[in-house]
C-alpha cells in the first residue's frame, strides 16, 4: 500500500547565493520509488539535488483520533476532515536565521488548521511570525499528491518513520 512521503530537498538555484530548500510531497511504496516525482518537483538545478530529510507517513494521530492515510482516484467528500502541512517559523536568540518546524494537522479547513497549528510553536522561539499567512509561514492542504486523492480514514495505522540524512538524487 503506498505511503505519503514528505521530503526536504536541497540544492542550488541560479539566482541563490547559498543552498536552497523546499518541502515536496510524493506518494510511493518506498522512498526510492518517489525519486522521479521529487526530481520533477524541484525548481532549481538538477546537479547537486539531494534529500536532507524525509518522512514516510502512513497515518496521523491528532487530538486523540487516529487516521490512516489512503490514496484514491475518487475525490473525497468536501465535508470530511483534511490533512494539512503546517510550516511554522520563528527565531532563537542563540542562532542566526529563521528556524522552521513542519507538522501535520487534521482539520476541516485551512483557517482551523492554522489555529490548531499555532499550538506547536517551539517554546524557546522568539518572534514567532508569519511570512504569508497569520502566524504560520505556510498551510498547505494535502488533498492530492501525484494525481491521487488523499483520504483520511479513522483507524490504526503502521508506524511512521523519518530520517535527517544526505542522499544525492542527481545520481538517479
Amino acid at each position: 500500500m503506498p505511503s505519503l512521503f514528505i521530503v526536504m530537498l536541497g540544492g542550488r538555484h541560479a539566482r541563490a547565493n547559498t543552498e536552497v530548500h523546499d518541502v515536496v510531497l510524493a506518494v510511493g511504496d518506498s522512498l526510492e520509488e518517489t525519486y522521479p516525482q521529487l526530481k520533477t518537483a524541484w525548481f532549481g538545478e538538477q546537479k547537486g539535488l539531494h534529500i536532507d530529510a524525509w518522512a514516510q507517513i502512513n497515518g496521523v494521530e491528532f487530538e486523540g483520533e487516529k487516521y490512516q492515510i489512503q490514496f484514491s482516484n475518487a475525490q473525497p467528500n468536501l465535508s470530511e476532515q483534511k490533512l494539512f502541512l503546517i510550516n511554522l517559523g520563528g527565531y532563537d536568540a542563540r542562532e542566526f536565521g529563521e528556524l522552521h518546524r513542519y507538522i501535520l494537522v487534521v482539520a476541516q479547513n485551512a483557517m482551523l488548521a492554522k489555529q490548531r497549528g499555532k499550538a506547536y510553536f517551539a517554546q524557546h522561539w522568539q518572534k514567532q511570525h508569519t511570512d504569508r499567512v497569520l502566524e504560520v509561514d505556510d498551510c498547505i492542504a494535502i488533498d492530492q499528491v501525484h494525481g491521487r486523492y488523499v483520504q483520511l480514514v479513522q483507524g490504526e495505522f503502521n508506524g511512521n518513520s523519518w530520517e535527517n540524512t544526505y542522499l544525492m538524487l542527481s545520481a538517479y
